[in-house]
């Protein structure tokens, strides 16, 4: 059975060509839906600004399985183990929703922390899934963005 999932993108080495890139990556293995894409200046370090959208898809993956492949993702585009927290990196992708679960372990944050921590995740967000429940605080994603 397929689980509607959404994951956040960000980059601001040669960000719009590694967008561009990312999106290539997952548009060959699964039908997938982008929010707009917003520019937002490098937070908690210097940097150049970054490019964030989130994307949504439905897949047969399981949670870890599907973060094994983002990851593959992010080597095979040239993300190194330096390009960890806050700082700057050619790209960034991070499983915020996988379908109403939540799972929170050392390796998954399932609703993503990031989503009521950061607009970049949130706006974007709102766009694609805005009138759905968040699985913890059981409030539309339209409504924590007005409360941001």
């Amino acid at each position: 059975m397929k689980t509607r999932v959404f994951i956040s993108i960000g980059s601001n080495i040669e960000a719009e060509q590694n967008v561009r890139k990312v999106k290539a990556h997952l548009d060959s293995s699964f039908s997938v839906t982008y929010s707009s894409t917003y520019k937002t200046a490098a937070e908690g370090f210097q940097g150049e600004d970054f490019l964030n959208l989130v994307c949504s898809f439905d897949t047969d993956l399981e949670p870890l399985g599907l973060r094994e492949f983002l990851k593959e993702i992010e080597i095979k585009m040239g993300r190194s183990a330096s390009q960890k927290g806050m700082s700057n990196r050619v790209i960034d992708l991070d499983l915020i929703l996988y379908g109403n679960k939540i799972i929170k372990t050392e390796l998954l944050d399932i609703p993503s922390s990031d989503i009521l921590k950061y607009e970049f995740v949130l706006k974007p967000l709102c766009e694609l899934a805005g009138t759905q429940i968040h699985p913890e605080t059981q409030k539309t994603f339209n409504s924590i963005l007005e409360s941001f």
